[in-house]
This record gives C-alpha cells, sequence and structure tokens, in this order.
C-alpha cells in the first residue's frame, strides 16, 4: 500500500455488540518459538493462582486506537477531555485495565505542536496501563518515544508514567541486514495485579509490515520482527514464571494480520490455540488497530477488536476467570462516543488549555480561501504539488515533476486556517529531489495514491534520467527487504530549504503558497485530476 496511513470506511455504530458463542474454526499449525527473549517485569504486587479462589473473578478491559491527536472535541470526534473522563470513571470501578493500541500523538496542531508531550501527560492523567507503539509513534523520529516514555504524572496520579510496550522492535544493521538484540523503545510486556487478585499480563507488538508505512530515515536502525514467535514465548513466561491468570495482546496491527488470515473467523498464527507448555491459550483477548475498522471478531474462544479511531469509539471486552483457572469471553463490542462526550474532567481540560494557549495563534492564523472542498486524495495533494513546483521555479531549482502521496483529510471549502491545513496535513514530510530513470517514474506516477505536478511537456521516456521533487517518505522508501523500491536508483541532488525554519516542511511550503494569493479565492476545481498536467493518462503524450 502507497499510502502512510489507512482510514476505514466502516461506519460507527452506537454498539457493536457479539456475544461470545463458541464457534467451530479450523485449527492451524503451531509455530515454532523463538529463544527466550529478555523480561521486564512490571509486577506490582504479588497475586494468588486462580485455583486457590472459590468462585470465578470479572476483569474488565477498555481500549482505544489510532487516536491521531484528536485532542478538541468537534461534531465527530468527543475529544480528550470526555474520552478520557470516561475512561477514568470506568477504571474506578476496579478490576478494570485500559489500553491504548497506538497511533495516539500525531495527526493535529494541538498534538504535533508539542510532538506528542500533551497526549502522553493526558495519558497518565488517566492511568492507562500500556501503550503499545505504532507507526506514527515514529513520525518525529525515536528520540521523542523515548522523551515521552519518561515523562511522569504531575497532578494527582503520584508521578505514574504510562508502560510503553514494544516487544517485537529490534535493533538492527541495515548495512549488513543484520538482526541484533531488542531496541529498548519500551517494555516487552507489562504485569497488572487486580484488586481481586487477577494476574495480567499484556503483551505489546506492532505489524511486522509496518516498518514500510514510516519515513525510513527514522526507522533504519531498527527492524519489526514477525510477532508470533515472540507472543507465544512470552505468553509461556507469563504464565509459567509469573502465575499470569490471563494473557491479553495490545498490537498495533489488525486481526487479518495478527492471525496471517485473508479472512474472519481464522487463524493461521495459531496465537489463540492452546500451547502445549501451558496448556493454556496463547491469548485470551486481542485489541487490534490501524486499519481504522470497527473490527469484532471472535476465533477459538479469543476476541479480535479494534474502533475505528479518533475517540469515536472504545472497545469493551468483559473477561470471566473460573475458580479452575478457565479465561471466558462474556462480551465484546465497542461503544460510541454518543456514551461519553459529555463527561467533564478538570484536570484533563486545564492539561489542554495549557498546551492549547501554545498553539492557538499559530492555528488560528487565516492563509487562504477556497471555493469547493479540496479532496484527500485528489484536489488538495495535487494542489500541493503545484505549490512544490512554484517553489522550484522561484528558487530556480529545475525539476520535471513534483510527487506526493494523499493527504489525511480533506480540506473544507471556505477560509482555511494554518489549524485546518495542518488537520488534512498533520505530516512533516520534506521535500527532495532526486533524479531517478523514467521507468521507476512512470511507475510512481501511475499509482492511483500518488499526485504530481507535470512540468515536462514531452512523452515521458523510460530510458531518461529526471530530476523530480518529492516528498521523503516516497523518495526513500524501503521494502519489507529493507531496499529502496519505489526510486531504486535515486541520487540526492538537494532539499527544499526555507531561511527561518529549521525544517521545511511540505505543509508549510503549500501554506506560504496559500498565502501568495493574498486572499484571492483558490479554485478548487483547477487542481482535479483532468487537468492536463496532473493527468496520469497522459504522461505518454506531448503537452506542449
Amino acid at each position: 500500500m502507497k499510502n502512510k496511513f489507512v482510514v476505514g470506511a466502516i461506519a460507527v455504530s452506537a454498539f457493536l455488540l457479539a456475544s461470545c458463542n463458541n464457534i467451530n474454526n479450523k485449527k492451524s499449525n503451531d509455530v515454532s518459538l523463538t529463544p527466550s527473549t529478555t523480561f521486564i517485569n512490571s509486577t506490582e504486587i504479588n497475586s494468588v493462582s486462580s485455583q486457590q479462589y472459590n468462585e470465578s473473578r470479572s476483569l474488565s478491559l477498555y481500549a482505544i486506537n489510532d487516536f491521531h491527536g484528536a485532542v478538541i472535541q468537534n461534531d465527530n470526534e468527543p475529544g480528550i477531555e470526555a474520552l478520557g473522563g470516561y475512561l477514568k470513571e470506568r477504571k474506578a470501578e476496579g478490576n478494570t485495565l485500559l489500553l491504548n493500541s497506538g497511533d495516539m500523538w500525531q495527526g493535529s496542531i494541538e498534538s504535533n505542536y508539542n510532538h506528542g508531550r500533551l497526549l502522553t501527560e493526558a495519558m497518565n492523567e488517566i492511568g492507562f496501563d500500556c501503550f503499545t507503539l505504532g507507526n506514527h509513534e515514529f513520525d518525529w523520529g525515536q528520540e521523542f518515544i523515548q522523551f515521552n516514555r519518561e515523562l511522569s504524572d504531575t497532578t494527582i496520579n503520584n508521578g505514574y508514567q504510562t508502560p510503553f510496550l514494544a516487544a517485537n522492535i529490534y535493533d538492527f544493521d541495515i548495512e549488513n541486514k543484520i538482526t541484533f538484540d531488542y531496541a529498548e523503545l519500551g517494555d516487552e510486556y507489562v504485569i497488572k495485579t487486580l484488586e481481586n487478585g487477577l494476574k495480567v499480563g499484556i503483551i505489546g507488538v506492532i505489524g511486522k509490515d509496518q516498518i514500510t508505512s514510516i519515513c525510513s530515515q527514522y526507522v533504519d536502525d531498527i527492524s519489526f520482527e514477525a510477532p508470533t514467535p515472540i507472543i507465544k514465548n512470552l505468553s509461556d513466561k507469563l504464565r509459567q514464571e509469573e502465575n499470569c491468570d490471563v494473557i491479553i495482546l495490545d498490537t498495533h496491527t489488525d486481526q487479518r494480520s495478527i492471525t496471517e488470515s485473508n479472512d474472519l473467523g481464522q487463524d493461521f498464527a495459531g496465537i489463540t490455540q492452546v500451547s502445549k507448555i501451558t496448556n493454556k491459550r496463547y491469548v485470551d483477548a486481542v485489541f487490534c488497530a490501524h486499519t481504522h475498522q470497527n473490527e469484532t471478531d471472535y476465533i477459538n474462544g479469543v476476541p479480535f477488536i479494534q474502533t475505528n479511531g479518533y475517540g469515536r469509539s472504545v472497545s469493551n471486552v468483559e473477561l470471566e476467570v473460573s475458580s479452575k483457572g478457565d479465561v471466558t469471553c462474556k462480551k465484546y463490542y465497542n461503544i460510541s462516543s454518543n456514551t461519553f462526550r459529555n463527561y467533564k474532567d478538570e484536570n484533563l481540560a486545564n492539561l489542554v488549555q495549557k498546551y492549547k494557549d501554545n498553539s492557538d495563534e499559530v492555528s488560528n492564523e487565516k492563509i487562504g480561501y477556497t471555493y469547493g472542498n479540496m479532496s484527500s486524495n485528489e484536489i488538495l495533494p495535487n494542489f500541493v504539488t503545484v505549490a512544490m513546483a512554484n517553489f522550484a521555479e522561484t528558487n530556480n531549482i529545475p525539476i520535471d515533476y513534483a510527487l506526493t502521496n494523499n493527504a489525511r483529510s480533506i480540506l473544507p471549502y471556505g477560509n482555511v486556517t494554518y489549524g485546518t491545513l495542518y488537520h488534512s496535513l498533520p505530516f512533516d514530510n520534506v521535500i527532495y529531489v532526486i533524479k531517478t530513470r523514467g521507468t521507476y517514474l512512470a511507475r510512481e506516477l501511475n499509482y492511483s495514491s500518488t499526485s504530481f505536478y507535470r512540468i515536462d511537456d514531452e512523452p515521458i521516456d523510460e530510458n531518461k534520467i529526471y530530476q523530480i521533487a518529492v516528498i521523503d517518505y516516497m523518495a526513500f522508501h524501503r521494502n519489507t527487504n529493507r531496499n529502496y523500491n519505489y526510486f531504486p536508483d535515486l541520487e540526492v541532488v538537494c532539499k527544499f530549504e526555507k531561511i527561518g525554519y529549521e525544517i521545511y516542511n511540505y505543509r508549510d511550503l503549500t501554506a506560504d503558497y496559500m498565502r501568495s494569493f493574498n486572499g484571492a479565492t483558490i479554485q478548487s476545481s483547477n487542481y482535479s485530476d483532468s487537468q492536463i498536467r496532473h493527468n496520469s493518462s497522459l504522461i505518454h503524450e506531448s503537452i506542449g
């Protein structure tokens, strides 16, 4: 997939309720285990095994995924104050855990402006029991992951730090393609002991292929290892050595990817199977993410669940552990934000305001006016490529084409503020000028997720070397073998830079281009794919 993100098109319902009836599924072959990894023991108190209890005990799990910086409440998103207030109330009920399945920070000026610090402090205040790293946590580099990981709560939560989880992220030598030790960007697991004595181990992993969904310069020194053997190995260790009653998998990938199946209701990877070592399932519930889909599935007695993100709903799984230690799912469903969008929380409101005061002046600047919506997959990215070409011409940088990929969201018609543009273009991609052969350029121009502006009037020649302006994510994209695959022969010429900017990203370049209209109306229809310089069906024809 060429996009940096996937937006699901499945609508949110108030309650996607599924009963946990037994479902007969085909069993898959077990997967061999890798050698034991190093463990970080996060146990808070000692627990007693389930067999010492005369009655069953219950566990409530609430989870969010792909929040993407949706700090402020609007018509579609409840905002962090309402969401957090609701989750704090649920946790106060006892025997409850809160999970976050990744892609928390990146997506709005309110969050991006402080590189995720606001939302990390919010997680600590709410009391999340884990936070599994997603691909977009890497958008500003690994140093910001480490910085946020070390933040402590400063209000009423006694210096609490939300545990970051990253069980399958390892150090990597990209030149020699050698994987080394665990990368220490998060813990492999966390153990929580509840009021009723249940001891719960939570394992956190990211999808292996998501290494290709990150600007390669930020992850060339790490690898995302196949999660299944790691999950099984850690599950056995948690049950045997730590006496965990329940194993939860918090993963930044969808059900089909983590089970290695193209279909719902199947598990080719075997993570829902019974371990030959412990005679227990490897996992008792799986929280998913990344594809932004309202996902509810049930495989071999194990619930899989995901929301469509942005806090629009919250996943809830209810488990029961019998006196014999058997774990049963009682229900699993997604709770619509209509249930909690009116919640208030003073501590979270004050936290948001503190950071919002720093970004509002920049966010509220009016930079342009558009007639007609700018779509995320056509009009807006085409406009960005025109802005790129304009910058190149103004600065005497010769290019033949300018390329980018889809925007995150539509840019609504009317007044455009820097904040609304930020919401549509939240990434900090910078623009490089590279040389590449026409055969690779033609291939990229024909992808549906690629938008471009054509300066060269002549038909594309697959043997010619072209000079193009392109965002860094595309310029340096690597495949799962960690080789450059969009432009394998790339030669870097220069990078777009501007005095006064430490990093002159494509959003700021686009904002500057909008400002150059001096308030004149920008006609969105002028940037459609039907225009000859944006039209991929004409690249083999002369347009001069």
